[in-house]
């Protein structure tokens, strides 16, 4: 798939992870993992964009977006999922009535050993690491709710587990029995935490306590999850993160499959920065050979993130093989760099956002190859990705589209 041109030689700059990762291909990637960095306004947006608008043509490929910004209420992925005949799937803090949609981290596509590392994250984010007392007492809660729910011939939710902690039953620990009163006592961190999830007096409430919203296809070739109406601070996105990644997983292994799956994530940090939340996802990335995944971690930069102190974010990020670098402020190059060890070249290019790396031109880092591109636009795909409506003064004039769209109605999540 084109990308654009390398600057250096005008040559046609063609991409694509799965042919690079083939084991045909003249230099194979390790992984068909991406890192997408630099400052806002210099084409991070609109290269993930045109990249999922270009893929789209081709047989067996499907994009699930984490759409984290937006303007007016919707995302920045709004106006081109509507333009493919595809319903952004949206989600709302609070449990607003009438709006949004709520994900299961017990629903029964996940594996019941999975639902447990998702339990423990969650409760991990909202409270802190959890004690060995209080992880027994989480997963004999979860036990617990398991068999309430078979016995009711339901699906298992949030507030079982919080039935369970608050009202246990004595548990064998080994030969050891553990009365109530420990269990009760060991139980409370955790059940602090799902209070916050289940009570309908938190703001937390409506995402994940309940059934699974009936209706989101996870066989579509494009689902974009709209996050933008959940804080930037506080509980909700990582929560969000912790479920939605191994929502999808799991949803997406089927025996015999050959879709080719690409996951954007925006605002990645929202992974990389809590432990919990990037444990989850270094099993997912690292399962993405088995299926067909493409990992996209869109950042402004890497300071804030302190991953020498965060092993699974390290490890998250050593996993891409390809990293797209846009312009960025001289600080902000030198620690780039130097994690990812960059020649002096892409350095000082990464600085330069006058010229070398001016807006829709970055460095891109393939396996060992290294290059200097320029991402170029159709007048439709100039027209979509366009996110600096509110900055610039509106244009008059009919532009004839460069690329006809491919309506995609018949596979809308």
């Amino acid at each position: 798939m084109i990308i654009g041109r390398e600057i250096y030689s005008g040559k046609a700059y063609i991409y694509d992870p799965f042919i690079l990762y083939d084991p045909s291909a003249r230099e194979r990637l390790p992984s068909g993992h991406a890192l997408v960095l630099g400052k806002s306004g210099f084409g991070k947006s609109s290269l993930e964009k045109c990249y999922v608008l270009r893929q789209l043509r081709f047989r067996d490929r499907s994009f699930a977006i984490l759409d984290a910004q937006g303007e007016d209420g919707v995302g920045e992925w709004d106006s081109i999922a509507r333009a493919l005949g595809v319903t952004p799937i949206r989600l709302v803090y609070g449990g607003e009535e009438g709006e949004g949609v709520r994900l299961n981290p017990l629903d029964t596509r996940i594996p019941s050993q999975h639902q447990f590392k998702i339990l423990c994250s969650m409760v991990e984010i909202i409270g802190g690491e959890l004690a060995s007392e209080s992880e027994f007492a989480l997963s004999v809660a979860h036990a617990a709710a398991r068999v309430r729910a078979a016995d009711e011939d339901r699906v298992p939710v949030l507030s079982d587990i919080h039935d369970a902690l608050t009202n246990p039953q004595p548990a064998m620990l080994g030969k050891r029995e553990v009365g109530i009163e420990d269990m009760v006592r060991w139980g409370q961190p955790a059940s602090l935490a799902m209070d916050q999830l289940c009570s309908e007096t938190r703001d937390l409430a409506g995402l994940f306590n309940g059934p699974t919203t009936p209706g989101i296809d996870l066989d579509a070739r494009l689902i974009v999850f709209d996050l933008t109406k959940l804080p930037r601070e506080g509980e909700a996105m990582p929560l969000l993160m912790s479920v939605i990644g191994p929502w999808l997983r799991y949803a997406w292994i089927k025996p015999g499959d050959t879709v080719k799956r690409t996951l954007i994530v925006e605002e990645a940090w929202h992974i990389l920065s809590h432990r919990p939340v990037a444990r989850l996802f270094e099993e997912f990335v690292r399962y993405g050979r088995r299926l067909g995944l493409s990992f996209w971690a869109i950042l402004h930069h890497l300071g804030d993130l302190m991953v020498d102190e965060a092993p699974e974010a390290s490890a998250i990020l050593k996993l891409t093989a390809t990293r797209v670098l846009y312009h960025m402020d001289k600080a902000e190059a030198d620690t780039t760099a130097e994690y990812l060890q960059l020649p002096d070249w892409a350095r000082e290019a990464i600085t330069d956002g006058a010229s070398r790396c001016s807006p829709g031109r970055a460095v891109w880092q393939v396996g060992n190859r290294m290059h200097l591109v320029e991402h170029i636009r159709s007048a439709t795909e100039i027209e979509l990705t366009n996110t600096n409506r509110k900055m610039t003064e509106s244009q008059t004039g009919d532009q004839t589209p460069a690329a006809p769209l491919i309506s995609m109605r018949k596979s809308a999540a």
